[in-house]
């Protein structure tokens, strides 16, 4: 079985990058603000009253920070994915059947 943090880690990768991609194709080919015109734009680290931001950054340099991201959130996916597999390599000990292989009948008697 994939554990929970495997789980959510293969999850957040897959939301990155599709929203880092909508991101890029709702405003290719160049990012714009909400009213359309090409310009300069904000790159922030919220934390609360200590968040620091950037004005003024260059629409391709913010292309190539989004595109850089999706492809460190592929990488991840890989090894999230990797890691997914041997999670389910090492549950294979215990032996799950369809009800067609089971040994016993479904009303609990023993097939001879």
């Amino acid at each position: 079985m994939i554990t929970k943090k495997t789980a959510a880690k293969i999850w957040e990768c897959y939301r990155e990058i599709e929203c880092a991609q909508k991101l890029l194709d709702d405003n290719a080919p160049q990012l714009k603000d909400a009213f359309g015109r090409r310009r300069h734009l904000q790159l922030g680290v919220p934390s609360g009253s200590d968040s620091h931001r950037l004005f003024n950054v260059n629409p391709s340099l913010a292309e190539s920070v989004i595109r850089s991201h999706i492809a460190s959130k592929q990488a991840e996916l890989v090894s999230a994915n990797e890691q997914a597999r041997i999670e389910l390599a090492s549950s294979e000990d215990v032996m799950i059947l369809r009800p067609e292989e089971a040994p016993y009948e479904a009303g609990g008697g023993k097939i001879e």
